[in-house]
């Protein structure tokens, strides 16, 4: 890291902090942006929150880190986006960008000379990911989602980008962590490019409970101690991720009203009746069953449910852990 972090036209020298608002090209959107120029050299961690602008715990935390962490206690440089999908907070939106209707998190590298999504995602892998030694995704469970903590870490790129995006992914405090085979993302597309990159899933179905904020508070911290930005060691955790595995993730076959008989965390048997979707007058039209024995990561929780919807998310443990 040089003694003075430039990016989009911002300076922000050693031992200062900026907090601004960084226009998105050919827009009228500004994300809110806070940059930490630590005090002493280090690595340079990129923090995104709230690409999905219904996901609220991590933006939450995110805002509170960027005002709370100082340059004198950081090693390094610490960049936060806070939400990165401004229209879509205001919002209340699931998933989209309102203006154009596109998943932001899908259009990653992006195009500058697309709609808002496309330029979004630009700017922000064009400018941020080089700057960037490490990545840190930050999600929950959104509007229509029940979730059970869990980190993501890129299965596709090179052996020594996931070993260390896997690393990272051990020193948070949740009991699962699902090595991803996908192409997309945001997290994924940065792993690629040799970014070693994680995507974090806390809290979710539209709210924002404190104990949620101060869990990933914790979380992002303990990833800084991890990363030696900050003086202290890891601090001990409750949990230690375990790898879930075979993902299946179950989709409404037709429009209908969603009865799910399981949560978010549940333990599931193959067999097992994990809800039912019915018409509205309450007739069932479809009864799902579990087709392995598994953990539930997230379970949908609304009444509503389109075809397409993700019902239910889950997958087994792996007991040939490390």
């Amino acid at each position: 890291m040089s003694e003075t972090l430039s990016v989009c036209g911002l300076t922000i020298e050693r031992g200062k902090k900026l907090r601004t608002l960084l226009p998105v090209p050919d827009t009228a959107v500004q994300i809110p942006l806070t940059i930490i120029n630590g005090a002493e050299d280090g690595p340079t961690l990129l923090i995104t929150a709230g690409i999905h602008g219904g996901e609220y715990p991590g933006i939450a935390a995110a805002m509170e880190l960027g005002k709370d962490i100082t340059p004198e206690e950081v090693k390094g440089s610490l960049i936060i986006m806070h939400p990165v999908n401004v229209q879509g907070f205001w919002a209340r939106r699931e998933f989209i960008v309102p203006e154009d209707g596109k998943n932001l998190n899908r259009v990653f590298p992006g195009d500058p000379l697309g709609t808002l999504a496309d330029k979004t995602a630009y700017l922000i892998s064009s400018n941020f990911f080089p700057l960037a030694d490490f990545f840190v995704d930050m999600h929950s469970g959104d509007i229509h989602e029940s979730l059970h903590p869990y980190v993501y870490y890129p299965g596709q790129p090179t052996p020594e980008i996931e070993k260390q995006s896997r690393s990272v992914a051990k020193v948070l405090d949740m009991e699962y962590m699902v090595r991803s085979l996908a192409t997309g993302g945001a997290y994924n597309y940065a792993a690629s490019q040799g970014l070693p990159s994680i995507l974090i899933e806390r809290g979710g179905a539209g709210l924002c409970l404190q104990e949620d904020i101060e869990a990933y508070k914790e979380d992002i911290c303990n990833i800084m101690r991890k990363l030696k930005m900050f003086a202290t060691p890891v601090r001990p955790r409750h949990h230690h991720p375990r790898d879930v595995e075979n993902l299946i993730y179950l989709e409404a076959e037709a429009t209908g009203c969603w009865r799910h008989h399981i949560h978010s965390g549940d333990f599931v048997y193959e067999g097992q009746v994990l809800g039912r979707i019915t018409d509205l007058f309450g007739e069932t039209i479809t009864t799902y069953y579990a087709e392995q024995t598994g953990v539930v990561l997230y379970v949908c929780p609304a009444l509503s449910a389109p075809k397409g919807t993700v019902l239910v998310a889950y997958g087994t443990i792996r007991e040939d852990e490390e």
